[in-house]
């Protein structure tokens, strides 16, 4: 049975899977975007609502475009969405939404990408540009089975009002555990655990100058 074959299937339309695009388009390579969502934004129309990113604009920026505006400035959830939007039509790449793939297997010379739906693509190269946000890690802890408060991995959080009155207790150190610990300690009693003490640094210890610069 023939299948429709292309030259490379990128799997994943964000900022990973178009970086990705950019750099292929530029060698010669004519690669497709298999997003599972409805747009090429990746994860991040699902992040929690007050997400701001730690770098200014002038260091966020995709291959080729610009991100625009003040380039001092640390943008929010919905400012990356719309310069991921932007970014996709930039590259001028064929962008096929709704496309969850299953399997990858060799095949040939190439690739054969099997979807939920049962339908199959050919690729001569397959780049995996997808994260862990679809799948979320969930480690086993001794006696979560009886816990009766509220488990939830920061995939599924959304805002803090929810919390107001109560005890939370985020388990991580990195970016998003500090910035979701941080708004959380407004309406509620907070404490951050990690396997390492956190390290700390002013934002702007260079004269006003952001730590990337």
């Amino acid at each position: 049975m023939l299948i429709e074959r292309v030259d490379v299937a990128v799997v994943g339309g964000g900022q990973s899977g178009l970086a990705a695009v950019h750099a292929l388009r530029e060698r010669g390579f004519t690669p497709v975007v298999l997003e599972a969502s409805a747009q090429a934004a990746g994860a991040w129309p699902h992040y929690y609502d007050s997400l701001t990113l730690f770098s200014p604009t002038r260091y966020s920026s995709l291959p080729g475009l610009p991100f625009g505006g003040d380039p001092d400035r640390y943008p929010r959830r919905d400012e990356v969405v719309d310069h991921l939007l932007r970014y996709a039509e930039h590259l001028d790449a064929e962008v096929r939404t709704g496309r969850r793939d299953e399997q990858v297997r060799a095949d040939g010379d190439g690739f054969r990408i099997t979807f939920t739906d049962g339908a199959e693509l050919g690729a001569r190269a397959v780049v995996a540009a997808t994260g862990g946000f679809g799948r979320p890690h969930r480690p086993t802890l001794p006696g979560l089975d009886s816990f009766t408060g509220t488990v939830l991995h920061v995939s599924e959080y959304r805002s803090p009002e929810a919390f107001a009155g109560r005890r939370v207790v985020v388990v991580g150190a990195g970016n998003f555990a500090v910035q979701v610990a941080a708004e959380l300690s407004g309406p509620a009693r907070v404490s951050l655990v990690g396997r390492t003490p956190v390290r700390w640094f002013p934002q702007r210890p260079l004269g006003g100058r952001d730590l990337h610069f």
